[in-house]
C-alpha cells in the first residue's frame, strides 16, 4: 500500500514538474517574441523617421502584428485639386484674390484676377488669366510640338512680336514657356498710365502624363512683362499632378448664360450710307448656357414689326439705321424679354474676307439654288463656300425653302444661321482655342462689338465643348402681312412667347 501511494506521489510530482516546464518556455517563447517584436517595430520606426515618410509619438508602443495605417494626403487650404475619374489629377495653388472656375472636374479651369481702374480720363481694365486644358494626346491632329508651332504661327494673321522664350519649373520639370505681345481691339487703352499703354500678353507652355496632355496659357491685358512671367513662373512651380497633397478650395462651375446678337448690315460695296446708318438683313440671338453648354440661334425676320423705342413701330432691320446696334439690343431686348449681354456686327465688306480667312465654310444645301439677285447658284447636297458663295447664299432669299421652314427670307435667314453654326463646328479646335483672344483681334478687322477683353475669357472655357449636337437652330414663329402700305412680318405672339420662355429656362 505504501509503495502504490509513492508511486501515486512521484506520477503527481512528475506530471507538476512537466507542467512547471511547458510554462517556463512558454514564458520565455512569448518574452522574446515580444523582444523581437519590439526590435524589429523600432528599426521601422528609425527608417521611416529618416525617410522622413511618418511621425512617431514619444511613449505609444504598437502591438506585435498590428499593421501601420496609411498615410493620410495632406491638405492645404490655399490650393485647388480636380477631381476628374479620366485623367490623372493635378493640384495647384490659387493666387490670392483670383476667381477658379471649373469645367468637367477640372478639365478645363480658368483663374481670373481683373480689376477696373479709374484715371482722369475714364475706366480701364487690367487682367490676369491662366486657363488649364487637359486633352487626351490621341484627340491632337498632331502631336504637342506642332500644336505649339500653330499656336506661335498665330502671329502671321496680324502684328504680334514674339516673346523671347524662357523656362519655368513644371513641378520638378523644367519646360520651355513660349508666347507672344498683341494688341487687343477689345482692350480699353489709358495712355497717361503705366503699364496699360503695353500690347496683351500670352504665353503657353505644357506637360504630359500618360495619354493626356495638361496645357497652361497665360493671358494678360495691361500688365507688363515682368509682372507676367513672374505670375505664371510662380504659378508653374506650384503644379502638381497625382500628388498626396489635396487642395480644398471648390472651384466655381460655370453658371448662368450669354446671349448675344448678330447682325449683319446692308451696307458695304460701295453703298452711300455707313454703318450706323445702315439696315440689319440678318437678325440672330446666340444663347450659350454656359453650364450645360446648351446652345440657341434664333432667327428674326428682318422686316419683323415691332415697337422700337423712342420711336414709332418699324420694321426691326431699321433699329440700327435709326440708332445704330444700342437701339438694336435694346429693340431686340423688348421684343424677346432676354438680356443682351454683347452684340457682334459685320456688312457686305467684311463677311467676305473673314469667311475667306477661315478657310471657306461647308455647309449643306436641301434645295437647288438659282437667283440672279444674290448671284447664288446651287444645287442640292453639300458645298465649301468661299466668302463671296457664302455672302450670296444668306443674301438669297427669292427660294421656296426646304420644308424646314417657310419660304423666302425665313430660309434665307434659316440658312446664315446654318453659316454661322458651320463655321462654328470647324473653328473650334484645341488650335483656335490657344489662338483666342488674340485670333479675335484679327476678326476685328471685320467686325465690331461691345465686347471687353474679359467677355472672351468668360467664353473661352466652354469653347469646344459645345458639340454640334448642343446647337438648335430656332426661327420666330411669324407670318407676312400688310400694315398700310407695308408688306411686313408679324408674330404669333403666344409661340413667340413660349420660345423665350424656353430660352430663358434652357
Amino acid at each position: 500500500m505504501k509503495i502504490k501511494r509513492y508511486f501515486l506521489y512521484f506520477l503527481i510530482l512528475i506530471v507538476a514538474g512537466a507542467i512547471a516546464v511547458s510554462i517556463y518556455y512558454a514564458i520565455r517563447d512569448r518574452i522574446g517574441v515580444d523582444t523581437s517584436a519590439k526590435e524589429e517595430e523600432t528599426q521601422e520606426e528609425i527608417i521611416e523617421e529618416e525617410a522622413g515618410d511618418i511621425e512617431t509619438e514619444a511613449g505609444t508602443t504598437e502591438e506585435a502584428g498590428e499593421d501601420m495605417e496609411p498615410e493620410k494626403a495632406q491638405m492645404l487650404e490655399d490650393h485647388y485639386s480636380s477631381t476628374s475619374p479620366d485623367f490623372t489629377n493635378y493640384t495647384i495653388m490659387c493666387p490670392a484674390g483670383w476667381i477658379i472656375t471649373e469645367e468637367n472636374s477640372g478639365e478645363r479651369l480658368m483663374l481670373s484676377n481683373a480689376e477696373r481702374l479709374i484715371s482722369s480720363s475714364g475706366s480701364y481694365a487690367t487682367s490676369e488669366n491662366i486657363m488649364i486644358i487637359v486633352e487626351e494626346v490621341s484627340s491632337l491632329e498632331e502631336g504637342p510640338e506642332e500644336l505649339m508651332a500653330a499656336y506661335l504661327n498665330t502671329a502671321d494673321t496680324g502684328s504680334y512680336e514674339p516673346i523671347e522664350s524662357f523656362t519655368a519649373n513644371v513641378g520638378e520639370v523644367k519646360m520651355d514657356v513660349a508666347g507672344y505681345y498683341y494688341e487687343s481691339g477689345l482692350a480699353y487703352r489709358e495712355p497717361d498710365v503705366e503699364n496699360t499703354a503695353g500690347k496683351e500678353i500670352d504665353l503657353v507652355t505644357y506637360t504630359t502624363e500618360g495619354d493626356h496632355i495638361y496645357i497652361v496659357k497665360y493671358m494678360g491685358s495691361g500688365i507688363d512683362i515682368d509682372t507676367a512671367s513672374g505670375t505664371f513662373k510662380d504659378f508653374l512651380s506650384g503644379f502638381m499632378l497625382d500628388s498626396q497633397q489635396t487642395g480644398v478650395i471648390k472651384a466655381e462651375e460655370s453658371g448662368g448664360s450669354m446671349n448675344i446678337l448678330i447682325l449683319g448690315l446692308d451696307s458695304g460695296f460701295g453703298r452711300d450710307w455707313g454703318r450706323r446708318s445702315a439696315r440689319s438683313d440678318i437678325n440672330m440671338i446666340v444663347h450659350i448656357n454656359l453650364e450645360t453648354y446648351g446652345t440657341t440661334i434664333v432667327t428674326i425676320p428682318r422686316d419683323l414689326w415691332v415697337s422700337i423705342p423712342g420711336h414709332n413701330d418699324g420694321k426691326i432691320n431699321g433699329a440700327n439705321a435709326m440708332g445704330g446696334p444700342e437701339l438694336a439690343v435694346e429693340t431686340v431686348e423688348e421684343f424677346s424679354g432676354l438680356d443682351i449681354d454683347s452684340y457682334i456686327v459685320t456688312d457686305f465688306d467684311g463677311f467676305i474676307p473673314l469667311i475667306d480667312f477661315l478657310g471657306g465654310v461647308t455647309v449643306e444645301v436641301n434645295e437647288d439654288l438659282a437667283d440672279g439677285f444674290s448671284n447664288c447658284y446651287l444645287s442640292k447636297g453639300v458645298h465649301h463656300l468661299n466668302g463671296e458663295q457664302a455672302l450670296a447664299l444668306c443674301r438669297n432669299r427669292h427660294r421656296k425653302g426646304d420644308g424646314s421652314t417657310q419660304g423666302g427670307a425665313w430660309a434665307r435667314e434659316r440658312e446664315a444661321a446654318k453659316v454661322i453654326k458651320a463655321l462654328y463646328e470647324q473653328k473650334t479646335t484645341l488650335e483656335k482655342i490657344l489662338a483666342l483672344p488674340a485670333f479675335v483681334n484679327f476678326l476685328l478687322r471685320y467686325t465690331w462689338t461691345d465686347m471687353e477683353f474679359m467677355d472672351i475669357m468668360r467664353l473661352l472655357p466652354v469653347l469646344g465643348n459645345i458639340s454640334s449636337n448642343d446647337i438648335a437652330l430656332r426661327g420666330v414663329p411669324s407670318y407676312s402681312k400688310m400694315i398700310g402700305e407695308a408688306s411686313a412680318v408679324v408674330h404669333y405672339e403666344d409661340e413667340t412667347e413660349q420660345l423665350f420662355e424656353e430660352i430663358k429656362n434652357q
